[in-house]
């Protein structure tokens, strides 16, 4: 009887055995052909060794396809003659440990095929007792395709992680040239707008003392001419100086801190500009609370609110304007200014917010189109929240949500 699994033939004795040796023996036989089902479908390479000479007594098929031998060729030949190992003294040095150990392994082993092929494989090898004999079993996985995957993404990695230093460093070099360029621009702004500023005074005063000292000398039409020149250096010293307010919020240092909303307020209301037709009528709904931000910021932000509840109303009606606190969910405090403006419709919502964006003509209403900018830039830059109500003919309900103080 021939052992499928060592390739030895087992005592002829066995022929002659009681009935329960030979059920013994069919039960084994079983096992063994089960066991060589299973050698041979196997995908991964097996070899079977004897341990006296290290040389392949047997061999699946699968390790017939990766090496390129037929199942005859491998038969009797040691391992580095078929590529697996570098010569027959690393054999018998794995041979060595081999018996040492009882186990050896390899995960890394490069395999040459019969073809010259180059092959990457893991290889175990061990040694046991199979029906009191020592058996060496060779079990090799080819992971020469896992392999260059790991190569290929390693490489992807490298390629990966230079692009990344090389997008920073553009990153960082276009960013120093931008804050570079943006502080040139900013001062030059700032430098153009005062520079501007100044002839401006200078042609509202000069004008002022034309109307003053040489009115009466000229007619009707020529101190109209010059009411206009005065109105005119008047708006665009507003335009000028609400330009670097903007300027001011988007690129200044932004200290937060508790703000008393109800002293700002009231102080802001106090002070507030009578340049209206109608004074407006101011009512602030109790006391109202500290809140997180910057002072200055808020302070802008409630003038600017102020202003266009008071100037956008229906001609002939006096403006209200109430001032209210919400407690929000915790730590959240909404601060009101409802008017009883003119409203402003739905199609405009956005554009109120555009700069220099003017929804109704400077002959019906004056301004420079940029009061909502600023406020709406810097409740961003406080990271709150802002947002309104409006109908129109219904006025408007503007809303700061910050958090409290």
């Amino acid at each position: 009887m021939i052992n499928a699994r060592i390739g030895i033939r087992a005592p002829a004795e066995f022929a002659l055995a009681p009935a329960g040796r030979i059920d013994s023996q069919a039960a084994l036989r079983t096992s063994e052909i089960r066991y060589r089902r299973l050698f041979e479908a196997a995908r991964d390479g097996i070899l079977i060794l004897d341990p006296d000479t290290r040389k392949i007594t047997d061999a699946n098929p699968f390790i017939s396809e990766l090496l390129g031998y037929s199942h005859e060729e491998l038969l009797g030949k040691e391992l580095w003659e078929i590529g697996l190992l570098k010569d027959e003294e690393a054999s018998r040095e794995a041979f060595q440990e081999l018996r040492q150990n009882h186990y050896i392994r390899y995960e890394d082993l490069p395999l040459q095929t019969k073809a010259g092929r180059r092959r990457e494989v893991e290889f175990v090898s061990n040694l046991y007792k199979e029906d009191a004999q020592d058996v060496i079993q060779c079990n090799i996985r080819d992971i020469t395709e896992r392999r260059r995957a790991e190569d290929e993404l390693g490489h992807a990695k490298d390629q990966l992680t230079n692009q990344a230093a090389e997008l920073e460093r553009v990153v960082v070099e276009r960013t120093a040239t931008l804050k570079e360029t943006i502080g040139e621009l900013q001062a030059f702004s700032y430098s153009v707008s005062h520079d501007m500023r100044a002839p401006l005074r200078a042609m509202q005063s000069f004008a002022q003392i034309l109307v003053d000292e040489y009115g009466s000398k000229l007619d009707e039409q020529g101190v109209d001419y010059l009411h206009q020149i005065m109105r005119s250096a008047v708006r665009l010293d507003h335009l000028i100086r609400d330009v670097l307010n903007y300027a001011r919020i988007l690129h200044s240092p932004l200290p937060m801190e508790p703000v008393d909303l109800d002293r700002l307020v009231r102080d802001i209301v106090e002070t507030f500009p009578n340049g209206q037709p109608i004074k407006p009528e101011v009512q602030i709904k109790g006391t109202l609370p500290k809140v997180m931000g910057n002072e200055a910021l808020l302070g802008q932000c409630v003038s600017n609110l102020l202003s266009n509840g008071a100037k956008f109303v229906s001609p002939g009606t006096t403006p209200r304007l109430e001032i209210s606190a919400e407690v929000m969910e915790e730590p959240m405090i909404r601060l009101w200014f409802k008017d009883n403006g003119i409203g402003i419709a739905p199609e405009n919502h956005e554009r109120i917010f555009r700069l220099f964006e003017r929804i109704h003509p400077a002959t019906e209403y004056e301004g420079t189109g940029i009061g909502l900018t600023i406020v709406r830039k810097a409740i961003e830059r406080m990271g709150a929240q802002f947002g309104f109500e409006s109908e129109v003919g219904k006025g408007s309900h503007f809303w700061i949500q910050l958090e409290k103080g």
